[in-house]
């Protein structure tokens, strides 16, 4: 008897279904996940709009009130101007992207704004939170078979505005590395035998503090604040008051973000010896005999390499010093009279076309130079005195320089001498930081 022989025949059709079917699975997949994506591209791009338009619109409102940091109050009239200003604001912009939104985000599809301080032990951060949240459902082309229900993108996006802000928050004297590698590089430093009296403001250092010798500090109006556990340190029998607070979080660089002037596409000339002179490019300013007498017309002075003044005077009135790559080297026995520019714009009118309102001194970013405020004592400084990556050195040996009304801020700060040294500080003729916003979230 014969026996059947079994069929192989009908085995490629049914791996070529599956395969098939696997394939279309993989063809769902790419065509519903990259329209899932695109529309979460989409929607989260139109987030980060709406909320960045609702923050530039809060800005400008805080800017037209006057409201600013020393005057932050949530419940100011101004400040919920400030709000509704950016929740207007923000809808409007979400509806240029399709999106229709309104100020209710409790169904994640809406804009808020929150206001708040937040304290970082030695500063506060004064804030317009704007909230937006944006839900968008993506119609399937292949998901509804085996997935029930919407592929939904739900994305949200935080601008976080801030008032018009004097640099560094208002403090007199700050030193913003967060290192002290040593004790000539970071920190502030107070030694010597002077009397150090600063009134208004208060100290700041982002790292160390350190006093030594026998100086004496007194900070009237004001706290002393540094940061890290144990930032303070004493040698020798030096006073400080009130007692510095280790307390405290690192000031960001958005609290003394001054930007930069821009200087003339003049070419750059030497200036040796005294005379008056015109705001503009130079490469160096030297003096160097007790006969050099310079004054300095009001404007913008940049300057490639140094100011040096080891003789003579220096006057100048309603001047921003910018340097590029120097030092600014005063001597002691040289009487200088140098002020900034009013700290209002209107009031600066046009010198501050070039000129920055409030700032006497600049020593450029990537710019380590030093900064040496000496003088006679009738010298005369007013305004901010800025190195972010250099040093300045107030009161030296040999200095009679009694009176500072300028806020410095710089990388490192050293206060020190043999004679009595005041600095005063008042925020309102020093450079003020104009309302700023940024994608926070």
């Amino acid at each position: 008897m014969e026996s059947k022989r079994s069929s192989e025949k009908g085995q490629v059709l049914v791996l070529l279904v599956l395969a098939i079917v696997v394939l279309l699975g993989f063809t769902a997949l790419a065509i519903d996940g990259g329209l899932v994506y695109s529309d979460r591209r989409h929607a989260q791009n139109a987030a980060d709009a709406s909320s960045l338009a609702g923050g530039a619109a809060a800005a400008m409102k805080l800017e037209n009130e006057y409201i600013t940091y020393k005057e932050w109050k949530c419940n100011d009239p101004g400040v919920r101007a400030a709000q509704a200003s950016a929740k207007a604001s923000a809808i409007d912009r979400a509806s240029s992207n399709d999106f229709v939104i309104d100020a209710d985000i409790s169904d994640d599809h809406g804009v808020t704004t929150q206001c708040g301080s937040q304290n970082n032990g030695g500063w506060v951060d004064n804030y317009i939170d704007v909230i937006t949240t944006f839900t968008k459902d993506t119609p399937m082309a292949f998901a509804q078979f085996v997935f029930n229900g919407p592929l939904r993108n739900t994305v949200n996006a935080v601008t976080r505005v801030r008032p018009q802000t004097p640099v560094a928050l208002g403090h007199a004297v700050v030193a913003l590395s967060e290192d002290c590698p040593n004790t000539n590089t970071g920190g502030v430093h107070f030694d010597g035998t002077a009397e150090i009296i600063i009134t208004g403001g208060g100290i700041f250092s982002n790292a160390c503090l350190i006093a030594g010798g026998n100086v004496d500090v007194t900070v009237n109006d004001g706290d002393i604040d540094c940061v890290g556990e144990g930032c303070y340190t004493n040698n020798g029998g030096p006073t400080v008051s009130p007692s510095p607070d280790d307390d405290s979080v690192a000031m960001p660089r958005f609290t003394h973000a001054v930007p930069a002037p821009t200087c003339p596409t003049s070419s750059a000339t030497i200036q040796s010896g005294g005379g008056t002179i015109s705001p503009g490019n130079y490469t160096r300013i030297r003096l160097n005999s007790n006969n050099d007498d310079l004054v300095m017309e009001p404007g913008l002075y940049c300057i490639t390499e140094d100011f040096v003044a080891n003789g003579g005077s220096v006057t100048g009135n309603n001047v921003t010093i910018y340097i590029l790559n120097g030092d600014f080297d005063i001597s002691g026995g040289v009487q200088v009279i140098l002020s900034a520019p009013p700290s209002n714009e209107t009031d600066c009118g046009a010198i501050c076309d070039t000129a920055l309102p409030g700032v006497l001194i600049y020593l450029a970013e990537g710019n380590d130079g030093e900064v040496s405020l000496l003088g006679t004592s009738d010298s005369f400084y007013e305004g901010l005195v800025y190195a972010p990556d250099g040093m300045i050195e107030a009161g030296g040996t040999g200095s009679e320089l009694s009176e500072i009304n300028a806020q410095l801020v710089a990388n490192t700060v050293k206060l020190h001498g043999t004679t009595t040294v005041n600095i005063t500080f008042d925020d309102g003729k020093y450079y003020q930081l104009p309302a700023m916003l940024e994608l926070f979230k």
